[in-house]
């Protein structure tokens, strides 16, 4: 198996810039998730490394060789599309065996394989049905299956599940992460499902207008985004993000928002007042913010439950929002337990977050404040 390695890489279609200057080193045996909105660069990434798109600027390497100028067919990688790409009139077993049979694997090996394949995937049963006869779910283990018999050095995985069904979706995710924890190989996944992303890798690279715009473990890029569009982009429900004046009060810092105040810790208060802004975004997450008594007061719009939780829009008092403001609303969504009494709609309340899961950044830079 081998890592990946993009060097200063971009691609350019005409004045449209898909990939720009990716730096990105990704290890042997790593589970790599490229995740962002449409059009961020990711799949332009993916084909890169296929050489199914010729890089405009930079290299990149696999296994520590250049192979920027090498043609497809000489980079030993498989790739999965969201589309199968399966061969109706071919049985399971003629599907998987395939790639084998283009190399000229003898019959017996190929029939070993193909079947060891299957085996690993649940498709034992299925080798004589063909494409048509096959759920989404089937459908996508047998094209993980033709990649499998290959052996390659990358796994390249185009959105693979977007096609499936919710339920599917979830067990197809757990079967790729015990396939990859089972072979060790490469694996470089592209979604825009940011569940998948969570779930399923070691690491997570976040694209936004093809830049990279962090790149970390899926805990800690959701614990300490770098920037106000990792912030805006990862979670579900989103971070809620609402903008404060800095109000410095007797040597500290204070934030405003609409009616009330946030009085920041003496750390937080030095990184603010170092950056000299006037105004700052504040972040918090959905299960971060309480009802109850708290400095911001608000009035409860909308109550949506799901069962287990339900995700509570409320619309903070007092806030003026001018034009050209980062949020053109004030409002913000709480998410609570579903054995927590719940407000009516309507309801004036208060609402109060602890000073440590605050997130704060410049709101004309996009960048993190750290104390």
């Amino acid at each position: 198996m081998a890592g990946v390695s993009f060097n200063g890489t971009s691609k350019h279609f005409d004045d449209v810039v898909a990939l720009d200057q990716l730096d990105l080193e990704i290890p042997d045996g790593e589970f790599l998730v490229l995740v962002g909105p449409s059009g961020c660069g990711k799949s332009t990434a993916l084909r890169i490394i296929a050489g199914l798109e010729e890089a405009t600027e930079g290299t990149l390497h696999i296994g520590g060789v250049d192979v920027t100028d090498v043609e497809p067919q000489h980079r030993d990688l498989a790739m999965v599309f969201q589309s199968y790409a399966l061969y109706p009139h071919k049985t399971v077993r003629q599907n998987i065996e395939f790639p084998l049979k283009s190399r000229k694997v003898p019959p017996a090996d190929r029939r070993a394989e193909a079947e060891t394949a299957a085996t690993m995937l649940g498709l034992g049963e299925l080798m004589d049905r063909r494409p048509g006869q096959l759920s989404g779910g089937q459908r996508q283990r047998v094209a993980l299956a033709r990649a499998l018999v290959r052996r390659p050095e990358v796994f390249l995985m185009d959105e693979p599940l977007s096609n499936l069904d919710a339920k599917t979706r979830v067990q197809t995710r757990a079967e790729l992460s015990e396939l990859h924890a089972t072979l060790g190989a490469t694996f470089i996944y592209v979604t825009h499902d940011q569940v998948e992303a969570m779930t399923m890798g070691t690491r997570i690279a976040v694209l936004d207008q093809g830049r990279l715009q962090q790149v970390g473990a899926p805990d800690d890029v959701y614990d300490r985004p770098a920037n106000l569009f990792v912030a805006g982009f990862i979670g579900s429900p989103p971070m809620n993000i609402v903008e404060a004046a800095v109000e410095r009060i007797d040597g500290g810092i204070r934030l405003a928002i609409g009616t009330g105040a946030f009085d920041l810790p003496e750390s937080w208060g030095a990184a603010v007042s170092a950056t000299g802004i006037e105004r700052v975004a504040i972040g918090i997450r959905p299960e971060h913010l309480r009802i109850g008594d708290g400095p911001i007061d608000g009035v409860v719009r909308t109550v949506e439950s799901l069962g287990h939780e339900r995700h509570i829009v409320c619309e903070l008092a007092g806030t003026d929002h001018r034009p050209g403001d980062l949020v053109p609303g004030d409002l913000v969504i709480v998410r609570q337990s579903a054995d927590d009494p719940a407000p009516r709609m309507g309801e004036a309340i208060h609402l109060g977050a602890e000073a440590r899961h605050l997130h704060l950044f410049d709101p004309d830079s996009g960048e993190r404040i750290d104390p």
